[in-house]
């Protein structure tokens, strides 16, 4: 045992105090006590029952008494400690270990700080027989890094909602899933599309750990769980369209005018469906003023990457935005969030903007504009698949969405053109 040093006869236990805690120490740099005993073998197992409890005494005076780093530290122990007798008569250094751990965990649950079910799982996790799940979110999350920020925010924020009702994979079971589930639906009134998306992204996670053989392939709790969104789960309301006229009110009003960037976000919209994401990330050098075109990188899907032609009433405001270089965004003034998205307090003003002049309801929000785009090209004869092209929507039919090369510029300038509103 390295923490054993022989003075004169007798054997005794040291063990480094960290730096960061020597003051709770009486600013000593190392512990030391005597094991009563010159046999080497016995002044292992009492020396080692001494350094166990010293670092319980770190820990505490580290951090109180968080359990999951004190079972780590033990799992650890654990692994390092051989599982073979040195001699017959004494027990192995792991046997040991178990039983020193042991004796910690019922002082513990004597000293009331944590409960007999706590002390059995910490036991459990050290020995290998259970996996705290949390442990591996870090390096399951890593294999997202390369994507958009918005992304990685939703793949962590679903993890951690699985995480924080799963502490270990024991609990992972078909009963225990479902009633996860039911919570979120009838506690948290969550969405059904957003129930579903949570349950995909638990199991992903869940086939992330199989894959690495953190947890057992079999049984897998997901596939026997055969999950399914309640039906108390509330809908998503569905999202209607302004009329064009409603949307000319929006633009006329006082708040409007008064307010450049959410002026500018109206008119932008009005005049090319774009969704509120799309028009506050996009920046002037996505717009093409000699072909008059404006080039969306999306956010959303493949087909939300488009080129759109701009309508006439943008032609001017575009080129004088362009010539205005003290901001490299058409909607100058905004900042990115977190989740690196620009529109999130612009959408908030023409929410409360909407709710003032009467529309109080979630069926209508700015997402409506780009259903008024989307009805006056339909109320204007215009084909599916050109108004999909423009709006960046997947094309459903296997001919134009997996075959076709998309419409033409001069078929969605026309389209484009065709968009009118009354009195602009």
């Amino acid at each position: 045992m390295a923490n054993l040093k022989l003075q004169g006869s007798t054997y005794h236990a040291r063990l480094v105090i960290p730096k960061d805690v020597r003051s709770k120490f009486s600013n000593k740099s190392e512990l030391w006590g005597s094991t009563g005993t010159g046999d080497k073998r016995k002044a292992a197992i009492i020396g080692a029952e001494m350094v166990a409890a010293w670092k319980r005494e770190i820990y505490t005076a580290r951090t109180g008494l968080n359990v999951r780093e004190w079972t780590k530290e033990w799992a650890k122990e654990l692994r390092q400690a051989s599982a073979k007798p040195v001699d017959d008569d004494l027990p192995s250094d792991r046997e040991v270990a178990e039983g020193i751990m042991i004796d910690q965990l019922e002082g513990m649950v004597q000293d009331r700080q944590i409960t007999v079910p706590e002390a059995k799982a910490a036991f459990e996790v050290a020995i290998g027989r259970r996996v705290v799940l949390a442990d591996h979110k870090d390096d399951y999350l890593k294999q997202y890094r390369n994507h958009n920020i918005k992304t990685q925010v939703a793949y962590k924020a679903a993890v951690e909602r699985f995480l924080k009702r799963f502490d270990n994979d024991q609990e992972v079971t078909p009963k225990n899933l479902k009633l996860w589930v039911d919570a979120m639906a009838n506690d948290e009134n969550l969405a059904a599309k957003t129930i579903t998306r949570m349950i995909g992204q638990a199991e992903t996670f869940w086939n992330y750990l199989v894959e690495y053989e953190i947890v057992p392939r079999d049984p897998n709790p997901f596939t026997h769980a055969k999950l399914a969104v309640p039906k108390s789960a509330t809908k998503k309301n569905e999202v209607k369209p302004f009329t064009a006229g409603e949307v000319v009110e929006f633009l006329r009003s006082p708040v409007a005018q008064a307010d450049a960037q959410l002026s500018l976000l109206i008119t932008l919209g009005m005049f090319t469906g774009a969704r509120i994401e799309e028009l506050a990330m996009l920046k002037k050098a996505a717009l093409d003023l000699n072909e008059e075109v404006i080039h969306f990188k999306g956010t959303k899907t493949k087909a939300a990457v488009r080129e759109v032609p701009m309508h006439p009433v943008l032609v001017p405001i575009l080129s004088a935005l362009v010539a205005d270089r003290s901001d490299e965004y058409v909607i100058h003034g905004l900042n990115i969030d977190a989740r690196g998205e620009r529109g999130k307090a612009l959408g908030k003003r023409f929410g409360r903007l909407k709710t003032d002049m009467g529309f109080k309801g979630r069926d209508k929000v700015f997402h409506s504009i780009r259903k008024t785009v989307g009805t006056l090209l339909e109320q204007a004869g215009v084909v599916e698949g050109v108004a999909s092209d423009i709006l960046g929507h997947e094309k459903k039919t296997i001919t134009y969405g997996l075959y076709s090369g998309g419409s033409s510029m001069q078929q969605k300038r026309d389209a484009v053109h065709k968009i009118a509103y009354p009195a602009v």
